[in-house]
Formats: structure tokens, C-alpha cells, sequence
């Protein structure tokens, strides 16, 4: 596994599987939301703290490769790690590596999360605690997108 920022295990569950008896495809993802807001909390922002600043996040993309299976009961490593920058001081991109028992990579998850003021109904810039987490990456000139509206 590489250097990441933060990381949970997870079992899979018999309804995390599908009729090919291995764990289904948006399961992944559920485990790596999962694992995101774990690592939201590691960082003291638990959803008290969402309340009372008046924010959330908000999925623009998210995309998952898949290498391996995955069977009920296999315990599953999540990680959560800064993934390329974004070219906004709106968005991030955190990519989750998800190991399998024996330490194979079995799915790589991306997303890109803005966060968004719950009373105006828009997009804010970076919440302080993300800029200091790592999960922000200091931007290349060759990695500027379109910033989210």
C-alpha cells in the first residue's frame, strides 16, 4: 500500500454482494464514502461541526476502476488519499485505494467534492481544515480544470 492520509477496514457484508456472489459495484463506493467521512471526523469535522459552520460536501465526479474481486467476509482496506489537484480553491480530489485481505489492490475510487453552504445553497471555497489536511495539493500549472460553479 502507498503513503495515504487516512485508512479504515471494512467487512463486506452479505448485501454488499450481488447474484455473481461477490461484492457488487456500488458497494465500493459506499465503503469509500464511508471511509471519507471517517476521515472528515478524524479531523473534528463530525456533523455537529457541518451544522454549525453551515456546510457539506458535495460530490461533482466520481469514478471507480476495479482490479479484483471481493467475497463476503473478506475484511476490505480503505484509504483515503489526495488525489490531483484540482486548478479550484472550490474542489479537491480524493482518490481511495481499496485493498483486499491479502493487500492486492482490488478497486481505485475518485471523486471530486466541493463544499456547499447549506443556508445560500452554493459552493464555497475550501473549508480551512481540507487546506491543512494534505487533501489539497500545492496545484501545477498543467493541472488547472474548470472551476465548479
Amino acid at each position: 500500500m502507498n503513503d495515504h492520509t487516512y485508512s479504515t477496514q471494512i467487512e463486506v457484508r452479505w448485501a454488499d454482494c450481488d447474484a455473481n456472489q461477490h461484492m457488487r459495484h456500488s458497494a465500493y463506493a459506499d465503503m469509500c464514502a464511508h471511509a471519507r467521512v471517517g476521515f472528515l471526523n478524524s479531523l473534528g469535522m463530525t456533523g455537529q461541526w457541518f451544522k454549525e459552520n453551515n456546510i457539506g460536501p458535495v460530490l461533482f465526479k466520481e469514478q471507480t476502476e476495479y482490479f479484483r474481486e471481493a467475497f463476503m467476509n473478506e475484511i476490505m482496506t480503505i484509504t483515503v488519499e489526495a488525489g490531483e489537484p484540482t486548478g479550484s480553491q472550490k474542489s479537491v480530489c480524493i482518490v481511495n485505494n481499496v485493498y483486499n485481505t491479502q493487500g492486492e489492490l482490488a478497486a481505485r475510487h475518485q471523486v471530486i467534492v466541493g463544499w456547499m453552504n447549506t443556508q445560500i445553497r452554493k459552493v464555497v471555497e475550501l473549508p480551512e481544515m481540507i487546506v491543512e489536511s494534505a487533501l489539497a495539493p500545492v496545484e501545477s500549472p498543467q493541472s488547472k480544470t474548470t472551476e465548479p460553479a
